[in-house]
């Protein structure tokens, strides 16, 4: 009897072990977080529009809605403190009240998405405070640049400025949505300076041209004048910096903006030595961006204690800390969901090549990210379609007259037989104007309807799929796909809910 009773237990053991050995190692394992990111286009203006996107994302197994509610063309809400700076059509729909009611219903979060530090070039607040711009060595916005041929059309503001756009405006506004609505967390973007142009750029508007200077103590307010210069005793000349020397030369006040600020970027903490002042002016950048992070938490709390916190941050915050001010590994006590943008089109390489890295860069972010409660890998579907949609866009722009013809042949010939299979007349349409585009019709409307809306199967669910698959496989608790409208124009929502249904 003895003999059967530890027969008995071993058999229950060794199935109980094979079970949990089974269910441990299943690559189906549910994800915690199964988010989309989304904007007012993609859900619309009527009660209708927006009960048929959330019911939508709820066929799809979405659980969390980041969806945004500030962007270039101002407030997407019915703000009653900030009445002018609402966006054309959102005066009259309250479209985030209508969205949280219908997502809570079916018990998907809702995480209201702020672009930060850019506004739209024509905003509101954009033209009742120019002052509060981010500015260039030589005093000028970044509307004042031209990036890819293009005029650029954000305005970015400068985060350091106090008093300014962030103590005065962001905070403020996104203290009034808090207030206003029932959500689950603040989402930020654009949480950084700008990185897409001259990142070492910005920010040297008058307020920074002053108070870089003070924090980092380049001279001393007490003795303003005085240079402090210590005994040279030692045989390396920056071993002498706990002294603190004045930094600044003694004409400082006599320069010119532009050589202000190419001092303080290329020059050197002592005469004579490195150029390494570069140093303190990322440090500043990282420190105003931060310390944004940090007091829009305690602003909120204090109307909606609790309340959490994500953001949609870059892949390596080393990195970005350098480039574009944005060390979100110093986020951690004010922001609770790291949601690291690993699009493909921030990574080199083709399609295989990006899976690669994608799984090598996660497991770093996880290293990063140790300090956050949640971890949520941030993918983008249209760069996914790289090879199916830029060959299109090459094509348009010719036609359009903005690229040149030998890309657009070029191009072409690697989609032609895909085209021809999805779309015979719209390939035939482009055979025939790239081989005489002075006489034949241009195809550039036509692309556009295609892209607008492409027959099932031109965007290979697979893609797609191996993509999430390959994130999940690294162990992470979420997913967080850009965007809404990507999914519905590729038409890949049956692929999304297969994923998110496991």
């Amino acid at each position: 009897m003895s003999c059967l009773r530890i027969l008995a237990c071993w058999l229950i053991c060794s199935l109980s072990l094979a079970i949990t050995s089974v269910t441990a190692s299943s690559p189906a394992s549910s994800l915690e977080g199964r988010a989309v990111w989304a904007g007012p286009r993609d859900v619309g203006v009527t009660e209708t529009s927006v009960v048929d996107f959330v019911t939508q994302l709820e066929k799809a197994h979405v659980n969390t809605l980041v969806m945004q509610v500030k962007g270039g063309p101002g407030l997407f809400w019915p703000s009653m403190q900030f009445p002018d700076a609402v966006a054309k059509g959102y005066r009259e729909f309250d479209m985030p009240g209508v969205l949280i009611r219908e997502c809570h219903k079916r018990a998907i979060q809702f995480h209201a998405w702020f672009v930060d530090f850019a506004e739209g070039a024509e905003s509101w607040i954009v033209r009742q405070h120019p002052e509060w711009l981010a500015k260039s060595p030589s005093g000028k916005p970044t509307t004042d640049e031209v990036l890819r041929g293009r005029n650029y059309n954000l305005a970015w503001m400068c985060p350091a400025r106090r008093p300014g756009y962030t103590d005065q405006w962001l905070i403020p506004v996104i203290v009034d949505f808090a207030r206003r609505y029932e959500v689950d967390a603040i989402h930020h973007d654009y949480i950084r300076y700008p990185g897409d142009l001259a990142p070492d750029s910005y920010c040297f508007c008058d307020y920074c041209l002053e108070q870089l200077p003070r924090y980092a103590s380049y001279y001393s307010q007490t003795y303003p004048d005085r240079a402090f210069l210590p005994p040279i005793d030692r045989p390396h000349l920056e071993a002498h910096w706990e002294r603190s020397p004045r930094v600044l030369p003694p004409n400082w006040s006599e320069l010119p903006r532009e050589m202000k600020s190419r001092f303080l970027f290329e020059g050197s903490f002592f005469s004579g030595g490195h150029r390494d002042l570069d140093f303190f002016f990322y440090d500043y950048r990282i420190d105003s961006v931060t310390r944004f992070a940090r007091e829009v938490v305690e602003a909120v709390r204090a109307v909606k204690p609790g309340m959490e916190f994500s953001a949609a941050v870059f892949k390596n915050p080393i990195q970005s800390a350098r480039f574009i001010g944005q060390d979100w590994r110093r986020f951690h006590p004010w922001v609770q969901y790291a949601m690291p943008m690993d699009y493909r089109s921030h990574y080199p390489g083709d399609f295989e090549t990006h899976l690669d890295l994608l799984a090598e860069s996660i497991r770093q972010q996880k290293e990063w990210a140790r300090d956050f409660r949640h971890l949520w890998i941030g993918i983008a579907t249209q760069y996914l379609y790289d090879e199916e949609r830029e060959p299109l866009l090459r094509i348009r722009d010719f036609a359009d007259g903005r690229g040149p013809a030998e890309a657009a042949k070029a191009q072409f010939s690697s989609v032609a037989q895909r085209l021809s299979e999805f779309a015979p007349a719209l390939n035939a349409q482009i055979v025939a104007f790239l081989e005489k585009p002075s006489s034949a019709p241009s195809p550039a409307r036509a692309i556009g309807e295609f892209l607008a809306a492409p027959p099932i199967g031109y965007f290979p669910t697979e893609k797609l799929t191996r993509t999430l698959e390959r994130v999940r496989a690294q162990g992470v608790e979420g997913v967080v796909i850009f965007s809404a409208g990507g999914i519905s124009s590729m038409r890949l929502w049956d692929a999304v809910a297969a994923f998110y249904g496991q």
